[in-house]
């Protein structure tokens, strides 16, 4: 049998293996988009540990004391004195101490109670030290400004501006209390005087 075929149905034949062709190739496509779609994608990931913060601590102390309970004892007496006259002076130290790690500010107030604290003029000096001896000690040196006046029962600044300290670091205060030599009342009479320093942190108002 011959294979030739009529033009006619050779041209059909090749026109629908064209389109065959065409539709697989289609198909294909297809199928070829479809594998890009659901390609997965490598993701990777790291993580970081914050450090660990740890709070200060702020603590003052006077004369290696917290004061009140545990009073430092060398400072009240040291600034005691009998049988006080007219033209007799009494002065001590107290060392403020930062003994906290966070840098700090302080300032004092002062009061003092009983009959004698009108006639007696107390003298306050950041960095002072005593001069003199027995009952003839007095304050000098240190750094301005320094409180001179009398003190009432009712608590008033001594050293109201605001004195740095370290963390770590100490300074002496000098504090005096004299009888004016022109005094002519405060006999037979008495009074304590009470100092308390405050502290805060550098920056706070």
């Amino acid at each position: 049998m011959s294979n030739h075929l009529p033009p006619r149905l050779t041209s059909g034949l090749d026109r629908i293996k064209s389109t065959r062709v065409r539709a697989l190739l289609s198909i294909g496509m297809v199928f070829g988009l479809g594998a890009v779609g659901t390609l997965a994608y490598w993701t990777d990931s790291a993580t970081v540990a914050g450090g660990t913060f740890t709070s200060g601590t702020l603590d003052i102390k006077l004369n290696g004391s917290d004061g009140t309970a545990a009073n430092p004892a060398s400072f009240t007496t040291s600034l005691a004195l009998a049988n006080m006259q007219p033209g007799n002076s009494k002065a001590a130290l107290v060392n403020v101490q930062n003994a906290g790690n966070i840098d700090f500010t302080y300032t004092a107030t002062g009061l003092a109670g009983g009959a004698l604290a009108p006639f007696l003029s107390f003298n306050v000096r950041v960095g002072g030290s005593v001069a003199g001896t027995g009952s003839a000690q007095t304050c000098t040196g240190g750094a301005a400004p320094f409180f001179t006046g009398t003190l009432t029962a009712s608590s008033q600044p001594v050293i109201a501006a605001n004195q740095p300290l370290n963390a770590g670091a100490n300074g002496d205060v000098c504090v005096s209390a004299t009888l004016p030599t022109a005094e002519a009342g405060g006999q037979g009479l008495s009074t304590t005087s009470t100092f308390s320093f405050a502290a805060k942190q550098v920056g706070a108002p």
